[in-house]
């Protein structure tokens, strides 16, 4: 019996997502975009990108991949099926690689890592187009790795590896960039993710920083070169620093330096060591943080409407047995570039049916 499959088990949650952030053609474009992908796969954890000033309903869907884990092994098996030269085939390969496949000299890309998203652009694609995914690989902190590991992960060589997940011909001119933005970190601040999205029109690879303290943003930015508003970045962290006062940094690395835009990633503090934290934090933990977007007009009231009624628990009577379905924000992100402000929110759903399922596979236990 096949395995049910995204496009088969969605349309059963789809009154549990407010039709103000998801509905219309961006639904069917979402289910178009990754229906074929196995529902064990995409539902244990939905994670969604919502554009708050645009009043289109449409959302970029992500997919979280982990090391060594069933997800990993289905999309090495689909890059060993895809065209060769294609960026599924080279994303195939470098999680092969994160799996413990190769020669010993590049098995140390198996202990770099902790996890990965792979980002479906939905939203501004047009429906005849479906371009390969984003990459993100995540990175184990620094004080997880080993000697031998954590001599040889050099910014040098993960702007290598994210531009080979990716497909792209490595670039020296960007790699020695990325290098540059991680000499510029200060003390305190880490790179905890590495990505690039191999179809879109400008060329870069994204850094999210984190560990930050406040009052050493405007330095970093400095050694960076960055040429944005830096008081509107501080302005903002400030404003927002009582109701999210953990943040990160988004940079736009290019073989000509960091770009433009600068992304502000606002999240509530951890209560728990749970990496499922964000479905701890309910309707109210967010609610100051839209009401402040709205004020600033920044996010559209209905969408506003649709994130403040997403969050909660439910209880699915199902035909083959009871199911619970979580719902959750994960964190808010305004990019700054100039004088503009862009608001997105990143919001979950995690699908857990409470029955044996034999038709597919799981990433639990």
């Amino acid at each position: 019996m096949m395995s049910e499959n995204f496009g088969d088990a969605f349309p059963r949650l789809r009154r549990f997502v407010p039709s103000a952030l998801l509905d219309g053609p961006w639904w069917d474009r979402l289910v178009e975009r990754v229906g074929e992908l196995p529902s064990w796969l995409t539902l244990n954890y939905a994670a969604f990108e919502f554009r708050l000033g645009d009043p289109a309903p449409a959302a970029d869907y992500f997919v979280s991949v982990a090391p060594r884990r069933p997800s990993m092994a289905y999309y090495v098996r689909l890059g060993e099926a895809a065209k060769p030269g294609s960026a599924e085939a080279a994303l195939g390969r470098v999680y092969a690689l994160m799996n413990g496949a190769g020669p010993p000299s590049e098995s140390s890309l198996t202990g770099w890592f902790r996890a990965s998203m792979l980002e479906y652009d939905i939203a501004e694609v047009p429906p005849n187009l479906r371009p390969a995914p984003g990459v993100f690989l995540a990175l184990k902190p620094q004080s997880e790795l080993d000697e031998a590991v954590a001599g040889s992960r050099t910014p040098y060589r993960l702007a290598a590896t994210i531009a080979n997940a990716v497909g792209w011909e490595e670039d020296e001119a960007e790699r020695l960039a990325v290098e540059r933005a991680f000499a510029a970190l200060p003390r305190s601040g880490v790179v905890d993710q590495i990505g690039a999205a191999p179809e879109r029109e400008q060329r870069s690879v994204r850094l999210i920083v984190d560990g930050l303290k406040l009052r050493n943003v405007p330095a970093f930015l400095k050694r960076l070169k960055w040429n944005g508003p830096a008081q509107k970045v501080m302005d903002t962290l400030e404003e927002m620093r009582d109701m999210t006062p953990v943040f990160r940094l988004a940079l736009d690395v290019s073989a000509r330096g960091v770009g433009p835009r600068l992304g502000l990633e606002m999240y509530r503090p951890k209560k728990t060591s749970d990496l499922d934290y964000w479905l701890n934090s309910g309707r109210n933990a967010w609610r100051p943080v839209m009401n402040y977007l709205e004020e600033m007009k920044w996010c559209l009231p209905q969408k506003g409407d649709g994130l403040r009624a997403f969050p909660g628990i439910e209880r699915l009577l199902e035909d083959k047995g009871m199911s619970i379905l979580y719902k959750g924000i994960n964190h808010f992100k305004l990019s700054i570039e100039g004088d503009a402000v862009e608001a997105k929110a990143y919001a979950a759903l995690a699908y857990f049916r409470l029955y044996a399922d034999p038709e597919g596979e799981s990433e639990l236990g």
